[in-house]
């Protein structure tokens, strides 16, 4: 795989700019002489970049907040919005009933506050990665409903309040919907149920809220779910249960598109299902969607093959999708819907891709190495702001 590919940058945003055409001297980022590790003290920032469009970030580990290293020098330049990987999930703040584990959270508020950064907390409530203390009483007896809304309002109220002024937003439930167009069938939702008998079942996401915002009335609050930008029948359920909330009054700031998206992911599909999202700034002008788990995976869904050539051809087609994607992006930010964009990992070798769906896999889905040098997909969207405003 090259490590700058220059006229593939060109092609790609030379398409996306329509009748906008560049040559190598209109490009912002080029030559021979660009930094090629990722935490040199010379290379430009990708947040700053998109400065005017939204912000970027990655979700990160503890062992990243580690000062000094490589690692903290990548992240520190070039993202400005984070969100712990695992460590603020219910199974790792919230082991069991009497018991918190604040410590890498605390280092992880302690890195945003030392360098000015946005911060997230993912996830106060998910199906997945939460201990069966929440749903089980010491007996294995499944516990009532006014068991568990106590539980997941005393969990709630007792991290939002501790962070409160300090994570700025919550991922406040994760991937309540399942891919038949529906509630997923969760725990959450077989013993809360239709909790205050208004003929809904999704009481848990509206208490889950509520909680949230009186424990932090500034924090934004986010409903977070994956294949929302390709599944449309998945992106109308979300938009009508999301709307019947806010004309109840809940307090949902936005939704949360994670976009684990592949190579080969139709883009203008994303668009228009962004767009039955964007309808939900009708009820709420500061209505927002955030792109919460960003990554582009080189398989096709189904694809189970452990390894993938990296010819020309392919990385081309790999830079391409993602100047087509971030240029769909700065398309709804500068309607005012998209203001954060959020990679899942920042480096190749860190990514959860690798190993899934299909084990002993190799994935190279970010815009950075294994060795921490940036790949051509990161100059091609570098330079895509300036080509953007020079075609205007």
């Amino acid at each position: 795989m090259k490590m700058i590919r220059f006229a593939g940058v060109l092609t790609a945003c030379a398409v996306l700019m329509g009748s906008f055409t560049a040559c190598a001297s209109d490009l912002k980022y080029s030559g021979n002489d660009l930094p090629e590790y990722a935490y040199d003290e010379d290379t430009p920032s990708l947040y700053e970049e998109y400065a005017d469009y939204f912000n970027i970030g990655a979700a990160i580990n503890t062992s990243d907040l580690e000062e000094g290293t490589n690692q903290y020098n990548l992240i520190t330049k070039q993202f400005n919005v984070f969100t712990m990987e695992n460590d603020t999930k219910p199974d790792h703040i919230h082991p069991s009933e009497d018991t918190y584990n604040f410590t890498n959270t605390d280092k992880f508020v302690e890195y945003g506050e030392a360098n000015d950064k946005i911060l997230r907390g993912h996830t106060l409530v998910w199906h997945s990665q939460c201990p069966d203390w929440f749903f089980y009483d010491d007996e294995g007896n499944e516990v009532s409903a006014d068991v568990l809304v106590e539980r997941m309002k005393e969990h709630i109220t007792t991290i939002v309040s501790r962070y409160k002024g300090k994570i700025d937003t919550w991922d406040v439930v994760n991937e309540v919907l399942d891919d038949s167009y529906g509630l997923r069938f969760s725990n959450w939702l077989k013993i809360v149920g239709d909790y205050d008998g208004d003929g809904d079942k999704y009481d848990f996401i509206e208490i889950a809220f509520r909680t949230a915002h009186e424990a932090d009335p500034d924090a934004r609050l986010i409903i977070n779910d994956y294949s929302l930008e390709t599944n449309t029948n998945k992106a109308i359920t979300m938009y009508n249960m999301v709307k019947t909330m806010l004309e109840e009054g809940v307090p949902v700031d936005g939704v949360g598109l994670q976009m684990h998206i592949g190579y080969d992911t139709d883009i203008e599909l994303a668009r228009d299902n962004i767009e039955i999202l964007a309808g939900l700034k009708e009820i709420n002008p500061d209505f927002v969607i955030e792109i919460t788990e960003l990554d582009m995976s080189c398989y096709s869904w189904g694809d189970e093959s452990t390894e993938v050539e990296l010819t020309d051809e392919f990385v081309q087609q790999f830079d391409d999708k993602y100047c087509e994607l971030f240029n769909m992006l700065m398309d709804f930010a500068e309607e005012g819907l998209v203001d954060t964009v959020v990679f899942w990992g920042y480096n190749d070798g860190a990514t959860w891709l690798n190993g899934y769906p299909v084990a002993n896999r190799t994935n190279h889905p970010l815009l950075i190495d294994r060795d921490l040098k940036f790949k051509s997909a990161y100059w091609a969207l570098m330079n895509l702001p300036s080509q953007r405003q020079l075609s205007e």
